[in-house]
């Protein structure tokens, strides 16, 4: 129980340093919120291209030609 008395202090003071950011331009948000939109298609369409590729792959195995 020392233990965790001992880190009290550093833990308050991390958890109140977290909390400060600073506001960004309406542009930077702008940016930012654009492209976590692009980023999330591309890794969808990477997977979806993943999940074709097993696919096609499961389907030669069953069929024989693999």
């Amino acid at each position: 129980m020392k233990r965790v008395f001992k880190f009290a202090p550093v833990a308050t003071l991390l958890a109140i340093a977290g909390g400060a950011h600073a506001t960004l331009p309406d542009g930077v948000s702008t940016a930012i919120t654009g492209y976590q939109t692009d980023a999330l298609a591309a890794i969808g369409l990477v997977m979806a291209a993943g999940v074709a590729v097993w696919g096609l792959s499961k389907l030669a195995s069953k069929l024989g030609w693999r």
